[in-house]
């Protein structure tokens, strides 16, 4: 990494040079310069876009694979909580810093009742309050009516497939946890941070599920090299994690990540889990992304060669998925514990001991963590380099060029008697108004161009969503009528608990089914649209640049034979136009991003739940009334039909729910996101375009009257320039180093 870290300062020098350049430049006549002004707004820009400019690293696998252990490594230290809640876990953030510390991001007290509205969806009638308000997790009155329906459900009301239900599970957690979170939780968003000798305690908060529930964001920083600066690495949720927002949170951070490492345990190899989210990873078009590591753990292999037939299993079922894998063997553990020996136990200090004398696994190891590590540092330079850094450069040599021409300019004008500068300026203002034409010609046909684009996104967005047709909606209607509730579970249910209490449980298993439904098809299909969307839309604009940026040199021709004999450096060849590499960029000066993932489970929030529960309430009413002359058997049929009849009036109300809530999706994605990019990607390239000009843009006339009134003091003015002359040809050559040296690497 150092490497690059050397080359980002050379850049960000280059650019703080170039600035103070045009500083100069504008002190030396002290008028006002439209092109000095503009590229120095440039070379600001790029000293931001350089200092902020983040590469992410995301570190997913199945629970207990080893992922926080790994991250630990990278950092040289046991800083992440490892072992974390399962249920309620989030994705936590590291990044190089100057000292420890660790900063919790709360929900705000909306998010955690929306969360609470969804998870009580179809609780018992008699424990919702009279005035039908949503729930208020701060009202002790709303705090008492949950814990009484949570006390209600029997202990195996809240297993649902074998595993705790999510929106029970939730439920209870956000209940336990309020008094010791309240006080941190403000109106708008809270943050809790916990530095240097501190910095331990936000493993308890971490890892306690009561507490956790309530985060929704955290950054750790380490005051050790990591991988150097400017990279974020991100520990990532289990992706066998029962809940489908848990996968919904991984896929917000996978569609920003620039490499994912996908951790395999040696114990297990790759599970059916593994196969469900790797294959989900392919579904969203980032496939080409994902290195693997498998996480060896000695104490479960007699020998090397053990150790080599579980790998060379696991890679045989990746070969399925993805044929061309890299994989990585070694032990997170052993590497960690080898990292802080002066700091373990004397438990942890003996089982390292015993691990080291296993030599030809530990040397094995070894040999794949320097590969692994010779990997991720030529990634992460290669990716940077294009990503990051190309494009700052070229903008900085258009304008170190544009500044050179200007000296140039200046310097011939300054020379000149007041006649020959009134004709010289004479010459460039007509090849300026020409220009000053062209511009326009370029800005009318850029709007044109991207009118059509936003109509053809408009279309494309419509039919992907269309109901109708065989796209992302039609799949999930297909799912909700087709979904089947096996009744034969809950015969002894309604029996012992009663129809309401069934009702909310089949309602939570239908739920949960359609999150996952969400989480693992909806949500894959609509990123790889909308990746795709996005390629097709800057590899547009990419071919627009191209004739433009052609022809802007041609017309620049002109300019420069207008100034034959003025003293303008030989210009060296312009880079073509190119803006694709740019749109994580363009996205953030924009202040855009895809609406989340999690969004589209938030359906549930939509449903009609009194008239679910009227009819059930009507229902019990009526067997009830007839329970007197009729047998126990007749009233628990009565019972199983009116909980088949209350399914289908589910399934009818998430349905409807479904299509409001997706179509309020898909307005964002078209409105808020696609068709704003769309105008942001033009206005870049179009600056791009004026940067390429390379003219100054100067009041003329009112230079050559102070020449010709002796009002300025050719002389110094003289002198300056040729200083700033040659300030500029250096600053040329070391960009022209600066990517000789970006080409070699």
């Amino acid at each position: 990494m150092l490497a690059y870290e050397k080359l980002k300062q050379q850049l960000a020098r280059i650019s703080d040079d170039t600035a103070r350049l045009i500083e100069d430049a504008g002190k030396i006549t002290e008028l006002t310069d439209e092109g000095l002004s503009r590229w120095k707004s440039t070379c600001q820009t790029i000293s931001d876009q350089i200092s902020e400019e983040t590469m992410r690293l995301a570190v997913v696998g199945a629970i207990k694979s080893g992922k926080s252990t790994f991250v630990n490594t990278l950092f040289g230290g046991d800083y992440l909580k490892r072992g974390a809640g399962v249920v309620t876990s989030i994705v936590t953030r590291v990044r190089n810093g100057s000292r420890l510390r660790a900063t919790l991001y709360l929900k705000s007290w909306a998010e955690v009742n929306r969360e609470i509205d969804q998870a009580s969806v179809l609780l018992l009638a008699h424990h919702r309050s009279g005035d039908g308000h949503s729930f208020d997790i701060r009202r002790e009155a709303d705090r008492r009516i949950l814990n009484g329906a949570m006390d209600d459900l029997a202990a195996d009301q809240l297993i649902s497939n074998d595993t705790r239900s999510t929106g029970s599970v939730m439920l209870a957690s956000y209940l336990k946890g309020y008094d010791r979170v309240q006080q941190f939780v403000e109106v708008g968003h809270a943050t809790v941070v916990f530095e240097n000798d501190r910095f331990p305690l936000h493993r308890d908060f971490v890892g306690d599920d009561a507490m956790a529930v309530y985060l929704k964001d955290v950054l750790l920083e380490i005051n050790t090299p990591g991988l150097g600066e400017g990279v974020e690495i991100a520990d990532c949720q289990g992706s066998d994690s029962p809940n489908p927002l848990h996968l919904a949170m991984i896929q917000d951070y996978l569609m920003m990540a620039h490499l994912t490492v996908y951790v395999i345990s040696s114990r297990t190899g790759l599970r059916q889990a593994d196969i469900r989210f790797l294959s989900m990873i392919r579904k969203m078009g980032i496939l080409d992304t994902v290195v693997f590591v498998v996480n060896c753990d000695f104490s479960e292999h007699e020998s090397l060669h053990d150790l080599d037939e579980g790998i060379r299993k696991a890679e045989a079922d990746l070969a399925l998925i993805c044929p061309d894998h890299q994989t990585f063997t070694f032990s997170a553990l052993f590497l960690l514990m080898s990292q802080m020996e002066a700091d373990l136990s004397q438990r942890d200090r003996d089982r390292l001991f015993h691990w080291r004398r296993e030599t030809a696994m530990v040397d094995f190891a070894n040999t794949e963590r320097i590969r692994f590590d010779q990997f991720l540092e030529r990634k992460i330079s290669r990716e940077r380099n294009s990503l990051l850094l190309k494009n700052h450069l070229e903008r900085l040599e258009i304008v170190a060029g544009g500044i050179g021409n200007w000296i140039g300019f200046n310097r011939d004008l300054i020379d000149r008697d007041a006649g020959g500068a009134r004709e010289l300026a004479d010459r460039v203002s007509d090849q300026q108004r020409r220009l000053d034409r062209l511009k326009l010609t370029v800005k009318n046909t850029l709007d044109g161009a991207v009118n059509q684009v936003k109509r053809d996104l408009k279309s494309a967005i419509d039919r992907f969503f269309d109901v109708h047709g065989d796209g992302v909606l039609a799949g999930v209607v297909h799912f909700v009528r087709n979904y089947q509730v096996e009744m034969q579970r809950y015969d002894q249910s309604l029996m012992s608990v009663g129809f309401a209490k069934s009702l909310y449980m089949v309602f939570q298993e239908f739920k949960q089914a359609v999150d996952a439904h969400m989480a693992e098809t909806v949500n894959p299909q609509v990123i790889r649209f909308v990746r795709l969307q996005e390629k097709n839309l800057m590899d547009y604009l990419g071919e627009i640049a191209g004739p433009f940026g052609a022809m802007i040199d041609e017309a620049l021709a002109p300019y420069a034979n207008a100034m034959d004999d003025a003293k303008i450096p030989q210009q060296r060849a312009s880079s073509p136009i190119n803006i694709g590499s740019d749109l994580e960029t363009i996205r953030k000066m924009a202040g855009l991003a895809l609406p989340k993932a999690a969004a589209t489970m938030r359906y549930s929030t939509q449903i009609k739940t009194e008239a679910v529960m009227r009819f059930g309430f009507y229902k019990i009413v009526n067997i009830v009334k007839k329970a007197i002359k009729k047998s126990a058997d007749k009233v628990h049929q009565e019972q199983f039909l009116a909980l088949a009849s209350g399914i289908k009036r589910i399934k009818r109300e998430t349905e409807r729910s479904i299509l409001f809530h997706l179509k309020d999706y898909k307005e964002n994605i078209k409105f808020q996101y696609m068709l704003k990019l769309a105008d942001t990607a033009a206005a870049s390239l179009h600056l791009r375009m004026l940067e390429r000009f390379q003219h100054h843009g100067a009041d003329l006339s009112t230079l050559v009257q102070m020449i010709s009134e002796q009002g300025l003091d050719k002389e110094k003015v003289s002198t300056a320039l040729d200083l700033m002359g040659d300030a500029s040809r250096s600053l040329q050559d070391k960009i022209g180093r600066l990517k000789e040296d970006l080409q070699l690497i």
